[in-house]
């Protein structure tokens, strides 16, 4: 720790136990200003009202902050009262801190809503291509804080393989209570990698989670979908309860983690009331060389009919590779997969790429049939991955009844 941290340190214990024991009626000495930008320190100090030689008392000092406040000018206020020297009594500093609100120039200090909005959103590209959907491409704008806390704002706009305007609300809270909430109304169209068929969803959705650890969290979501599918609208009402792990701490490049979800779903469809269970499951070890071997499990199982927009797809990058994505839809799915990848350069580095080769299954089939009695396909291939900051990219040749195929994907991981 350093002197300065001490002296600070100590001012303040100094100064709390003296302003404990009697009134301090003591003058000012000195007067500063911190955290101000474009507001000039005269501006802050004329607003206060305070000057060297009044009382240095709470009263003072409350009645400054409060003027500064009223003003509208700023964020948040604090005036303290601190001891410039430990060897001399009563001779006191006052310290003004001020976080100025967003906008704030030298030539508007006191910026209008519209400004202030401008000034606090950011603009997130959104590029990403999907095998089986193709290139999607837009912006999300967000807006920080606009539910106080730590909350935002989203509206995301895309084009392409998902067409997609919406409104996105989420704010995280701290404490043994809910750790997250977030509400979702949006509009989406694709075109569906199977059927070939135009899918429009209007989607209002909203999500609940609880951290149970670093790694862990429960969560309860709901969702009112309008789905306009091969000439047909239906409703789609969805409940749903999960619990995801993550214990990665290079999410790029997992080795000795787990990672997944599993949830339970209850869903109002066209063909009925129906009870699903999904669960997505990995795992990574480390081995020599920097290499590690990842192991992947998933199953999809349901107990009735769903309709076709609500079933399951395997094939492509994401499921049993040397297929199209899609090549197989059901009411279930299930699959595994195994890979060894090897990493080149330092995990400092700022882009981060490798090779792996893998080994997967994969099956989709009707409700009421069992997950041993389903026909298992089966891909082997090796593949390219890379990790520039936000941006992911993935490319493997896969092998499958006789046939290569190769699998894109690539975005921003914002």
């Amino acid at each position: 720790m350093t002197r300065p941290v001490l002296f600070l340190a100590a001012s303040l214990l100094l100064a709390a136990a003296r302003a404990g024991a009697q009134p301090v009626t003591a003058p000012i000495v000195e007067l500063r200003v911190h955290g101000n930008h474009s507001t000039p320190d005269a501006d802050v100090l004329t607003l206060s009202g305070l000057a060297v030689g009044q009382p240095a008392s709470d009263e003072v000092l409350d009645a400054a902050r409060a003027r500064i406040e009223a003003s509208g000018r700023f964020e948040a206020v604090t005036v303290r009262r601190l001891e410039r020297s430990i060897d001399t009594p009563n001779d006191f500093m006052v310290l003004i801190e001020i976080t100025e609100r967003a906008g704030v120039s030298p030539d508007d200090l006191t910026p209008g809503w519209v400004t202030r909005l401008t000034s606090e959103r950011m603009w997130v590209p959104v590029v990403r291509y999907d095998e089986g959907y193709g290139m999607t491409y837009g912006l999300q704008s967000a807006l920080d804080g606009v539910f106080g806390g730590t909350s935002q704002l989203a509206v995301p706009a895309t084009w392409g393989g998902e067409r997609r305007i919406g409104v996105e609300g989420t704010r995280s809270f701290e404490g043994r209570g809910i750790s997250r909430l977030q509400a979702v109304a949006d509009l989406r169209r694709t075109v569906h990698p199977a059927f070939d068929v135009a899918e429009e969803r209007t989607r209002l959705f909203g999500r609940l989670e609880r951290a149970l650890a670093t790694a862990a969290r429960v969560g309860l979501e709901t969702a009112r979908d309008r789905v306009r599918f091969d000439g047909a609208t239906d409703d789609v009402t969805r409940l749903t309860a999960d619990l995801m792990v993550d214990t990665r701490a290079d999410p790029a490049f997992p080795r000795n983690a787990v990672w997944g979800r599993a949830a339970i779903d209850r869903l109002d469809v066209v063909t009925g009331v129906r009870r699903r269970l999904r669960a997505d499951a990995s795992a990574a070890l480390g081995v020599p060389f920097g290499a590690a071997v990842t192991v992947r499990g998933f199953i999809t199982s349901a107990d009735g009919a769903l309709p076709r927009y609500e079933q399951t797809m395997i094939g492509g990058g994401l499921a049993t590779r040397g297929h199209r994505r899609g090549y197989r839809v059901g009411d279930n799915a299930a699959g595994a997969s195994v890979s060894l990848a090897y990493p080149f350069g330092s995990p400092l580095a700022i882009v981060r790429h490798g090779v792996r080769t893998f080994i997967d299954w994969g099956a989709a089939y009707d409700a009421g049939t069992k997950v041993g009695d389903a026909t298992f396909d089966r891909g082997i291939g090796v593949g390219w991955f890379a990790n520039l900051m936000a941006v992911n990219a993935y490319v493997d040749a896969g092998r499958a009844n006789g046939k290569w195929r190769v699998h894109v994907r690539f975005g921003t991981g914002f």
